[in-house]
């Protein structure tokens, strides 16, 4: 049989299974931990998505009962194992001087790894396996291709946006908040044209957008309060992330991702949102804000705005409403460095599903 159309069956089968299991596992950290929706859990919750292009790498080729010639369905019974390891050594993790790690694997006599692929890739005929991987080639060379236009026709909208965006001039007497935007460099732009939420648009120099409608219906607190949420997105590079996490999914377009993607997206508008208290930014100014904003979004037809639903929007309100204190803000950090530290040596490490 063709060894690379059994490879790319095992990385169609395996990424799926490998990403349940994951998605499976750091849901469980979050809720074991009680960590609330914010700016750690989004950043766990990216785990299983950055894990799928890094898993490629952790493939052991050398023990893979394939290429040893061995058929796991010949093998006798009793002899196939399925190995569950959590917090073991791995020398494909050695080269990190962390070579804590976890796994579930498919072993069989000699110390030799196979995968449910590698089954059904013996199982099918071999014209039918190059048959689907030709496919799965095609479509996903399709996807990308579909992905890359799309992205250039934004690009074109944007800079015709730019073009005919004016700089907006309203009074800030938040100090703080004025010398964040000049440290950042980050301009802000409005034009009539304009209409939905604020938005963050370039990797490179960062402009907010605020629609001219909305930016009159704003008070001074208000508008500072969008600002501050804005320049969140801005330091912490949201746009890229998106933009990574986005063309990740296109690659491996078969996998269930987009509802792990609106969490993460809802994770950081929340995390902005806890953000802006350091700005001296009222939590009642904001929640306002994003009220306003969140009516505005209703009719919005701009692909770089976002479109507020009425959970999200509620759920951000109530959690920038609710009071927090000192205490709990100290135990939610150690118990976030508890699940940092595991999801980084257990699981984002962790060969799962995988030979």
């Amino acid at each position: 049989m063709d060894k690379t159309s059994f490879f790319i069956l095992n990385i169609f089968l395996n990424s799926f299974l490998a990403f349940l299991t994951v998605a499976f596992l750091i849901e469980g950290l979050i809720f074991l931990f009680r960590i609330r929706q914010g700016r750690a859990a989004a950043i766990l919750r990216m785990i299983p998505i950055i894990k799928l292009p890094l898993d490629l790498f952790l493939y052991d080729f050398s023990r893979w009962s394939y290429t040893q010639g061995v058929n796991p369905l010949d093998c006798e019974k009793g002899t196939r194992m399925l190995s569950v390891m959590f917090g073991g050594v791995n020398s494909i993790t050695d080269w990190l001087v962390l070579p804590i790690t976890s796994g579930i694997q498919f072993t069989v006599p000699g110390n030799m790894t196979f995968t449910i692929a590698d089954l059904i890739g013996y199982a099918i005929n071999p014209v039918v396996l190059k048959v689907f991987v030709l496919l799965l080639l095609s479509v996903t060379v399709g996807f990308v291709i579909r992905k890359s236009f799309l992205y250039y026709h934004s690009l074109t909208i944007l800079e015709s946006l730019a073009k005919n965006s004016q700089p907006l001039c309203k009074k800030m007497r938040n100090t703080v908040l004025y010398s964040c935007i000049r440290k950042h460099g980050v301009k802000i732009l409005t034009s009539p044209a304009l209409n939905g939420s604020p938005f963050v648009a370039g990797l490179v120099s960062s402009v907010i957008y605020i629609s001219d409608h909305l930016s009159k219906n704003l008070s001074r607190k208000e508008y500072e309060a969008v600002l501050a949420h804005e320049i969140e997105h801005v330091r912490y590079k949201d746009s890229l992330v998106r933009l990574t996490l986005n063309f990740i999914r296109t690659l491996f377009w078969w996998i269930p991702t987009k509802w792990l993607c609106d969490r993460i997206e809802e994770g950081q508008e929340v995390g902005c949102d806890l953000k802006c208290k350091k700005y001296g930014i009222d939590s009642t100014d904001l929640a306002a804000a994003v009220c306003k904003s969140a009516r505005h979004s209703m009719n919005t037809n701009h692909i770089f705005a976002h479109h507020l639903t009425k959970h999200i929007t509620l759920k951000r309100i109530n959690i920038l409403l609710q009071p927090s204190s000192i205490r709990f803000k100290k135990t939610r950090l150690i118990f976030s460095c508890f699940a940092f530290g595991i999801a980084f040596l257990m699981i984002f490490l962790g060969r799962f599903w995988m030979f």
